[in-house]
């Protein structure tokens, strides 16, 4: 077993040796070559004779690099399925421009740290040219045994290289403590996991790409993960508001099946278990795809979102029979759902209200300038809130506290949960629950609340909780209907 004073030997012994190559040559050429796994499976080469790294990619990656190179495109992804070298083809550009911009800066943001400290940041020790450059332990620093690393600093999450470039290691889950850097270029290493942080942290980096040397761009690396913030970016080109996203995007797609540096055997297995499944497009070929372990894994938007006209003809025209449940919020959002019935009795969710930083005077300011019709309010226990509704506010004058009856809600999530799973069956060839396509946010949530979250500050689940609040409470008035948990469970 080779003892810590040996490893600190090697280290330094290593250490002798980038101060000889940083000596001998001007600086560091880098070159990408084609693929050749059966001759080089490491997909990389170093010649220190010449400082000369040589990073090989397949057709996917090569695509991507072109388009970085393109000076309109602010971001290019690439979304591709398992196994297809997304990361190790982010770690190795990020490396490339650091080599070739000396004393610049750039970040490499993983999903948080621990995650990052063994997936993104491991990989991207992996491609610096160099022995065990990915081993990281209490008493062996793997990168400064690279010929091109000056010094890595893990307190600091700081990797210097021998030209004085910095590559900053990030991670998504503190990612306004990047707010005040500046930055070449920014690798995001599986942003389809990051949350609804990713609008902001996008908004961040933005900012941040300026005053040092690079091409001032990102590329992201992920498999797709439900129809969350990173769709509404990449897909749809929307912010969290649904405004327009005035960047340049570019999306190259991978097939894990068309990846050289597979084996057979990998890419069959892949093949058995995700082919003809609805993960399908998303595993294996760089697509979106509902995310797993979805509590609502009944909802489909082919089976229960209608376009917003087709919901308001739904609804029972010869009453205004309306419920509305109302979930508080002040940094997250404040939201507001508007439902109403047909004449055979199915949910319609008409409207939602959805905001941040907002007042609950805004909510009967948008009552009221929509003309919504009167109804139960269904509430989130605060107290205030609920006088407001009941009592109105003379800010605004506008609305009618008469025409609404605000009620604390019933929040069991269990039993709330069955009561939403049951309106989504589908009976007698109708759906128990459709929805307005204009509920954007709601039908995001749907298609990504994963069990997992439940109940805690991971979940996004605003818009979900309001329409829990008004489905399961208004239930409860109706004693005659058996308690859905007695035949769903609880989550």
């Amino acid at each position: 077993m080779t003892t810590p004073h040996q490893l600190q030997k090697e280290i330094e012994g290593l250490r002798d040796q980038r101060a000889d190559a940083q000596a001998q040559a001007d600086g560091v050429t880098v070159l990408w070559g084609a693929a050749d796994p059966e001759h080089r499976p490491d997909g990389m080469t170093w010649v220190p004779e010449t400082n000369t790294l040589t990073y090989d990619v397949w057709a996917a990656q090569r695509e991507t690099l072109d388009a970085l190179d393109e000076p309109d495109h602010d971001i290019v992804a690439f979304l591709a399925g398992y196994g297809t070298g997304k990361s190790v083809a982010g770690a190795r550009w990020l490396i490339a421009n650091a080599i070739t911009h000396p004393g610049s800066r750039f970040l490499a943001l993983g999903i948080d740290f621990a995650k990052a400290r063994d997936t993104t940041f491991r990989i991207l020790f992996e491609q610096l040219p160099g022995e065990r450059t990915g081993v990281v332990t209490s008493s062996y620093n793997g990168p400064e045994t690279s010929p091109i690393v000056a010094d890595y600093n893990r307190a600091e999450h700081r990797l210097t290289l021998v030209n004085d470039t910095v590559i900053k290691l990030g991670s998504a889950d503190k990612w306004n403590r990047y707010a005040g850097d500046e930055y070449g270029a920014v690798w995001l290493d599986e942003p389809s996991h990051y949350g609804e942080d990713l609008h902001d942290l996008l908004e961040m980096i933005g900012s941040r790409l300026r005053g040092v040397a690079g091409p001032k761009t990102m590329m992201w690396t992920l498999t797709g993960n439900g129809y969350n913030a990173a769709w509404e970016i990449l897909e749809k080109r929307e912010g969290a508001d649904g405004d327009p996203i005035g960047l340049g995007i570019e999306v190259v797609r991978a097939s894990t099946l068309e990846n050289p540096y597979l084996d057979d055997a990998t890419k069959d297995r892949f093949e058995r278990q995700y082919a003809g499944t609805g993960r399908e497009e998303q595993a294996l070929h760089g697509g979106f795809a509902a995310a797993s372990g979805l509590v609502y894994s009944g909802f489909s938007r082919d089976t229960h979102v209608v376009t917003h006209a087709d919901a308001v003809d739904a609804v029972d025209d010869t009453n205004d029979w309306r419920i509305y449940g109302y979930d508080a919020g002040w940094g997250d959002p404040r939201v507001l759902i508007e439902i109403g019935k047909t004449h055979t009795g199915q949910l319609v969710v008409l409207d939602e209200f959805y905001r941040t930083d907002t007042h609950v005077r805004e909510v009967l300011r948008w009552l009221a300038a929509h003309d919504k019709p009167g109804g139960t309010i269904y509430a989130e226990h605060e107290p205030s809130d609920i006088d407001t509704f009941d009592t109105g506010d003379e800010a605004v004058p506008e609305y009618d506290p008469r025409e609404f009856d605000a009620v604390r809600a019933e929040k069991s999530i269990d039993a709330g949960i069955a009561d939403v799973r049951e309106r989504l069956e589908v009976k007698d060839g109708e759906p128990g629950l459709l929805i307005s396509d204009q509920c954007e946010n709601l039908i995001r949530e749907f298609l990504g609340y994963k069990a997992e979250h439940v109940g805690t500050s991971a979940a996004e689940d605003h818009c979900l909780d309001a329409s829990r609040y008004a489905i399961h409470t208004d239930r409860r008035t109706d004693t005659s209907i058996p308690d859905p948990s007695d035949i769903f469970g609880t989550v």
